[in-house]
């Protein structure tokens, strides 16, 4: 170890820790520069509030020189069924380290030390190099070596109003819309109801119960956990929207976001959809119901950021458009390893982690 190594002290930082980590944050990233009230409303949400992070004996790891804290990695839990097991994993997020001490390695530590106190250990990133730090302290990759993300078309009045004016443009994109909406008619299946819900109850739960022997591995649907989520301690404007049948029975459920560019065009993300993996249909009417709400509410594309090797398939049959990644953004250590049929049946979504989740 060198001289300069010495100086760098490794640890777990706590709560009282927090506000050093906001600083180093704002510092380190241009977004935290221009929205500060993004990363302290994380920590206050996704941790100081989080009912799961109690069984984690810290708030993440930290690196001190001569005693100041100059780089972190904050780590959040999430209660997981792995195995037909309730467990629980910390994902990490926000990884910083202050400029003028990047280049030794001091984030590559950071995340060896968190693998002492959370020995299941996640984490969602876009980044190449930081791919290449996990993968080197043992993560794997979920999902190979792409996301799976599917991308299409929804509706045409948004881009023709941005050409044509509003009245001109609803009438133009309507006549646009007509080839949409005979594709997605085979998706229809009748007899169902679809609504926004504003809370999670008993319903949701009975869903979670009857459909979790079907995952290997998924984040747990608990009513309690969608309501600290959504609606309780949110950190992105997620809506959710339910499938009842004929019988008022919950058979599925979609969250997502909307994306704007410019006055006139916008992108729903499909953040989640959850159903029992036996029932198809239930899936694919919630898809013509979820896509026939965004055409008519201007909304032009959608970006399916949901994955699993069941809806890969689906949406590739459907024709929907592949869109490729630089790399894998979801990589996952476990001591003891786990098992391969379990990574490649991974039920992902981008609720799991901390994905992205700053107000957009």
């Amino acid at each position: 170890m060198s001289a300069a190594a010495e100086h760098f002290v490794y640890g777990p930082i706590q709560r009282a820790d927090i506000p050093d980590c906001v600083r180093i944050a704002i510092a380190n990233f241009d977004e935290f520069q221009q929205h500060p009230e993004y990363i302290r409303q994380w920590f206050e949400r996704r941790i100081l509030q989080n009912p799961w992070q109690e069984t984690l004996p810290c708030v993440g790891v930290g690196v001190w020189h001569s005693g100041r804290l100059v780089g972190f990695r904050a780590m959040f839990v999430q209660p997981w069924w792995l195995q037909g097991e309730s467990v629980s994993i910390a994902f990490g997020s926000n990884t910083s380290v202050d400029q003028q001490f990047r280049g030794q390695g001091l984030a590559t530590r950071l995340i060896e030390h968190s693998l002492e106190f959370a020995p299941f250990n996640g984490t969602v990133t876009a980044g190449v190099i930081t791919q290449k730090a996990f993968k080197k302290c043992g993560f794997a990759e979920i999902g190979g070596t792409d996301n799976d993300f599917f991308r299409l078309r929804v509706g045409y009045s948004g881009s023709w109003e941005k050409r044509a004016g509003k009245t001109l443009g609803h009438l133009l994109g309507s006549m646009f819309d007509l080839n949409l909406r005979l594709r997605n008619v085979k998706l229809r299946s009748g007899g169902f109801t679809f609504a926004e819900v504003s809370r999670c109850d008993a319903e949701f739960d009975e869903l979670w119960d009857r459909a979790k022997a079907g995952y290997l591995s998924c984040l747990e649907r608990s009513s309690r956990y969608l309501n600290w989520r959504l609606f309780d301690f949110p950190t992105c404007p997620l809506r959710l929207f339910a499938l009842r049948d004929a019988a008022g029975k919950l058979r599925a459920y979609a969250i997502w976001h909307q994306q704007s560019f410019g006055d006139a065009i916008s992108m729903a993300v499909l953040r989640d959809v959850f159903y029992p993996l036996d029932d198809e249909p239930a899936l694919l009417t919630l898809l013509y119901y979820l896509f026939g709400y965004w055409r008519e509410n201007g909304i032009s594309w959608a970006s399916m950021e949901v994955a699993s090797p069941s809806l890969t398939s689906l949406f590739r049959s459907l024709g929907y458009e592949a869109v490729p990644s630089r790399g894998n953004r979801y990589l996952i250590y476990r001591e003891p390893p786990l098992a391969d049929n379990i990574l490649q049946n991974w039920y992902r979504s981008g609720i799991d982690g901390d994905y992205f989740d700053h107000p957009l």
